[in-house]
């Protein structure tokens, strides 16, 4: 089974990258089902494509997939079907993590099929297998969101060797998602901190009293997801880095761009780099006066979690 970090270079700027990126696919199609013994129910009523509670982070990798699978256009699609998204990252701080998200309902189911199967995104073949891995699978089974999920209600488990792929997906994910923050933001994961709006955005929602109270609410989700990145559309994306994202996956319509970004996906040393500054040195960013301030800083529970 080839491993994706030691696949064949891309060939000289005068070749079209499609074939490098076909052959990823392929290697990321076989691993979604090598070993695996998860198959959806059949009368399962795929809430997870269609509950817009459920976001779905994807890479630029799943863009130009889906793009290349549809035979359309980068620009069009992401316009229609994708956009910037906030991820708690089970945080339950005010702290999100930007990234690119799928748009909900899912767009390309289609009488409960998925109509980009071959490439759909990496969050959609791990899931739910990877909450084994991770020994979270009973606990999710718990929570109220799941109820309709007819996965969660038998047992699932995990040969030793689908374990091991499971972390292999896990790796291709990070480095998609890694290199795709890269590539739009200029730098790894960017995050922002609303610790210093949340008045304002409990005004959004409706969530203050005549009196208000000068402190803080209490870290968790007291703010709805859609008030948090309607403000983030309509304030902070318009400021750099995110202010570009649309420019240049514009860039990826060309085959100069594409190349490039398949490029930046080989190079060990930058996912190296970008690792390196992961949670104990993220940027993070703060909206204060119409601007966007960013600095280093942890993200460690002991560190910066609590306010």
């Amino acid at each position: 089974m080839k491993d994706p970090k030691n696949m064949q270079r891309l060939p000289s700027t005068a070749a079209d990258p499609r074939p490098w990126l076909a052959d990823y696919f392929r290697t990321r199609a076989h691993l979604a089902s090598f070993k695996s013994d998860f198959h959806c129910d059949p009368a399962c009523t795929r809430p997870g494509c269609k509950n817009p509670d459920l976001q779905v982070q994807v890479s630029l990798v799943d863009l130009l997939g889906a793009a290349f699978y549809l035979e359309e256009s980068v620009s069009a699609l992401y316009r229609r079907y994708y956009g910037l998204g906030l991820f708690s990252e089970e945080r339950d701080d005010w702290i999100r993590m930007v990234a690119l998200k799928l748009k909900k309902p899912c767009p390309f189911l289609g009488n409960d099929l998925c109509g980009i199967y071959p490439v759909r995104p990496l969050p959609c073949i791990l899931f739910p297998e990877y909450l084994v891995a991770e020994g979270k699978f009973e606990a999710q089974a718990r929570q109220e969101h799941f109820r309709d999920y007819l996965c969660f209600q038998r047992p699932l488990l995990l040969s030793r060797e689908r374990a091991g792929v499971m972390a292999r997906l896990k790796k291709m994910w990070a480095r998609e998602t890694l290199i795709t923050s890269f590539y739009l933001f200029g730098h790894g994961p960017c995050y922002l901190d609303f610790n210093n709006l949340t008045q304002e955005l409990l005004q959004q929602a409706g969530g203050l009293r005549d009196t208000e109270s000068e402190e803080s609410p209490e870290p968790g989700r007291v703010i709805p997801q859609p008030v948090l990145e309607r403000f983030f559309l309509e304030h902070m994306a318009r400021c750099r880095p995110f202010a570009e994202v649309e420019e240049k996956i514009d860039h990826l319509q060309d085959r100069g761009g594409q190349e490039e970004f398949l490029r930046l996906l080989q190079d060990d040393r930058l996912l190296r780099k970008l690792k390196q500054g992961g949670g104990d040195r993220a940027l993070v960013f703060r909206f204060a006066k119409g601007k966007l301030q960013a600095t280093r800083r942890s993200l460690l529970p002991g560190e910066y979690k609590f306010y």
